[in-house]
């Protein structure tokens, strides 16, 4: 199946949250939320831009945001939106954040789109059709070892998912080439896709964190599992991406 239509709303939604998004950039504060992450403006009127411009061309789609929360109608297909990933990023001025749009069907993405406003970066795959930057075929590195390889990491505020990072740290930072903590999940995965970088791993993950970028990254040649080697979907708790080539030896290393 063909996801033309909906591919061309997201990447436009993408592009408009990006307008935004450079608009506001240098010029908004950041708040708490309840569960101690922040929110920008940003956050919210990029959100708002892309729901307006997804919901008016396919009416039926559930929408389920990182701000708004879940709009549920009744479709098998749910668009999974973080209009700003890289948050902390974005207020000091790093320009590594992103806005992240996924198509879910049930709980398998069929489409993503990762776009980086800064740098004009824009990351798409649909299933079985292959992940592109910018129009061109990409493909995850060839890297097979561990030692020289680049890993990035995430962790939400769910639960223990700070205290079970900090053990993979420990685990992993001295059995690769680096280990580092950018800050924006959805990119992190594309640069994995791209082949900049040869793993991610992020326990206590949300839908809207990955959605997009797990499957930039199976379209792109690599695997995205959880801790186990389950297949990823939108409910998956934790995710670890890689190559492929280095995924036995980190599941390995993450279990002891």
């Amino acid at each position: 199946m063909t996801y033309s239509k909906e591919m061309d709303a997201a990447v436009e939604a993408a592009k408009e949250s990006g307008k935004i998004l450079m608009q506001l950039y240098g010029h908004t504060k950041a708040h708490f939320k309840a569960d101690h992450s922040i929110i920008t403006k940003a956050d919210l009127l990029t959100e708002k831009k892309i729901k307006a411009i997804l919901s008016k061309r396919f009416k039926d789609y559930n929408f389920y945001g990182e701000e708004s929360g879940m709009g549920r109608r009744k479709s098998r297909f749910t668009w999974v939106v973080d209009p700003l990933d890289g948050t902390t990023n974005y207020t000091i001025k790093n320009p590594f954040f992103c806005t992240s749009i996924a198509l879910a069907d049930e709980v398998e993405p069929v489409l993503g789109v990762v776009y980086n406003p800064a740098t004009k970066e824009l990351f798409t795959a649909q299933k079985g059709k292959g992940a592109f930057l910018n129009g061109k075929r990409m493909h995850v590195s060839n890297k097979a070892a561990l030692q020289e390889s680049l890993m990035t990491f995430c962790h939400s505020n769910k639960g223990d998912s700070l205290a079970r990072m900090v053990s993979i740290f420990g685990k992993l930072k001295h059995k690769t080439q680096h280990f580092r903590q950018i800050g924006a999940a959805a990119l992190e995965l594309s640069y994995l896709g791209a082949g900049r970088v040869e793993a991610f791993v992020m326990p206590g993950t949300n839908p809207w964190d990955v959605a997009a970028g797990a499957l930039i990254v199976s379209e792109s040649g690599g695997k995205v599992t959880n801790f186990k080697d389950k297949g990823f979907n939108i409910n998956s708790n934790d995710v670890l991406a890689s190559n492929s080539r280095l995924h036995d030896e980190l599941l390995k290393v993450i279990s002891e």
